[in-house]
């Protein structure tokens, strides 16, 4: 069986990472041969340090997917965003088409062109793979995609995660850490309003963003702005941020609109707590007061911030339920048997 994991992003994010970890759970199976389709850009050393076999797009358009699906002959192509699954669906006749939708988007909960075209290509799906129960219900065609959609919530491996730790052999020390994208969904520049709050009442802690994007300037400037150089520093892209993530006391995150993040499930694993906004997958892991926070208001995140920086009997009793929580929702073998089902393998 050949797959192709079809990405139009050429970022390393969420989506890419669970593409990556699919690949790696049927790594020992010979019967399967999967493949990573993108234009991979930057993203070339990230794949091969994750022993990726990838085909690399020159740009993401349906001449050079059309030249990929000849030469290789799929199976099943597996496409992980909104953009790949509409290009996908011109194969159908080629391939079993698995569209795989990996946030709650603002822009797919109401009428427009983007929900117009997925849905009028959806019959062509064999299946749809919705992150989250949010992510399904809040779609605007929803009725129309239930027989053949799955909500499937994103699990990682914490061996491995906790390996990448031990490969970093750095000292890191953050009371805070943000990792993710700096773009409108994951809304970092509340980070700095939230940090210039703490600063007034915890005056030496320590946040660290780690990730890039278009909003990477507006961030450094609000930081001078708010003489805040010696609180937050930004650590800019890593290729293996969880001795960082280990090395912390809190993961905050502050998403307008989410799936069930990466980032989040990585952090239980690591015993860290998350402190975030009410957002779709982060409401079904998060247990308010037991494993971490959920914050409407930059005063709600402060004072759930200060509280367990300044009580260390109760900080650990979140990052124990933190922990315990991961292990109650990260079952890898479920998750592949899942994708087996959905593979018809």
């Amino acid at each position: 069986m050949r797959v192709l994991h079809l990405i139009s992003t050429s970022v390393f994010s969420g989506a890419e990472n669970v593409a990556c970890q699919i690949i790696n759970m049927f790594k020992n199976n010979n019967d399967v041969d999967m493949y990573y389709v993108s234009v991979i850009g930057e993203n070339k050393k990230i794949l091969k340090d994750r022993n990726i076999k990838y085909i690399e797009l020159k740009k993401f358009n349906l001449t050079n997917i059309s030249k990929v699906i000849k030469e290789y002959k799929p199976d099943i192509i597996h496409a992980h965003d909104i953009k790949a699954s509409f290009l996908a669906s011109f194969f159908h006749k080629k391939a079993k088409i698995i569209s795989h939708v990996h946030n709650n988007h603002e822009n797919m909960r109401k009428f427009g062109l983007k929900t117009f075209l997925y849905n009028f290509v959806s019959n062509r799906f064999s299946n749809i793979i919705w992150v989250s129960q949010s992510a399904l219900d809040s779609y605007y065609y929803k009725g129309k995609v239930l027989s053949k959609s799955i909500v499937l919530y994103n699990v990682i491996n914490q061996k491995e995660i906790q390996e990448k730790v031990d490969i970093d052999k750095n000292n890191y020390n953050f009371d805070l850490v943000f990792l993710g994208r700096l773009t409108y969904q994951k809304n970092p520049e509340r980070l700095i309003e939230i940090a210039k709050l703490i600063v007034k009442d915890y005056s030496n802690f320590k946040m660290a963003i780690v990730g890039d994007g278009d909003l990477k300037e507006n961030l450094e400037k609000m930081i001078s702005d708010y003489n805040l150089s010696k609180n937050v520093f930004m650590l800019g892209f890593m290729n293996n941020p969880y001795k960082v993530l280990k090395s912390s006391k809190l993961l905050i995150l502050t998403s307008r609109f989410e799936g069930t993040p990466m980032v989040a499930l990585e952090s239980m694993a690591l015993g860290v707590p998350i402190i975030s906004t009410h957002t779709d997958g982060m409401v079904d892991i998060i247990q308010h007061g037991k494993n971490g926070f959920l914050c409407d208001t930059n005063d709600e995140f402060k004072k759930h911030i200060i509280d367990l920086l300044s009580d260390n009997k109760k900080l650990n009793a979140i990052q124990k339920k933190a922990l315990e929580t991961s292990e109650e929702v990260n079952g890898i073998e479920k998750y592949k048997k899942e994708i087996s089902n959905l593979y018809g393998m």
